[in-house]
């Protein structure tokens, strides 16, 4: 099965259109209640070249300037479930939480982790200990299915867009979508940049 998910931002939908269209992904942008917008992968290829073509991927590890925080990435991977969260601070930064059947969380790899309570925090529940209580009872358990987990986590966390991965919902036929391609000019530059890296990464190591 195709790896789904969504970014979620707590943002005006303008300037997640405006965001999105200097990215490598094509996406529709979807309001949602409660100030959040919810970004969805036209495709599963970005504008990119390989190995930065994957869209998912490429979404949800991009950078997310502080006035699109707090935003909230989900993907259901195989069987697992992948969560990112940047938080609205100073210098942004993306840490990790993973869960899989039949275990509950788990260590996202090498990726930089956080905790239940941090999540619950940056997304708009800070101090509600029922909240991130529920939150943590619901990752923490193994059973059940990441399309299953998702949904029961952002009922917990009071955040929308789990329609949006499980398939229940397309993005496009949403009221107010916005369909999304990236500027040429914005993924000629990214090219130029990957190059030059490429470039002296191997003159470095000769």
């Amino acid at each position: 099965m195709t790896d789904r998910g969504v970014l979620l931002l707590r943002a005006d939908a303008d300037r997640a259109v405006a965001w999105a269209r200097r990215g490598l992904v094509a996406v529709h942008v979807v309001p949602q209640e409660g100030g959040w917008v919810v970004v969805c992968p036209l495709g599963e290829r970005s504008e990119a070249p390989p190995p930065y073509d994957g869209a998912l991927t490429a979404l949800l590890a991009r950078p997310v300037p502080r006035r699109l925080c707090p935003a909230l990435g989900v993907a259901v991977v195989g069987e697992r479930l992948i969560l990112n969260v940047v938080a609205p601070a100073i210098r942004p930064r993306r840490l990790w939480l993973a869960w899989e059947p039949g275990v509950g969380l788990v260590r996202p790899g090498t990726l930089p982790i956080t905790t239940v309570a941090t999540l619950a925090a940056a997304v708009g529940q800070p101090n509600k200990a029922p909240t991130t209580d529920l939150a943590a009872r619901v990752l923490r358990d193994g059973r059940g299915t990441a399309d299953q987990v998702l949904t029961d986590l952002l009922r917990a966390l009071d955040v929308p867009g789990a329609q949006f991965v499980s398939g229940d919902s397309h993005a496009g036929t949403q009221p107010h979508a916005v369909a999304v391609i990236p500027e040429r000019q914005d993924v000629s530059r990214f090219e130029r940049r990957t190059r030059e890296d490429h470039r002296w990464h191997e003159e470095s190591q000769r």
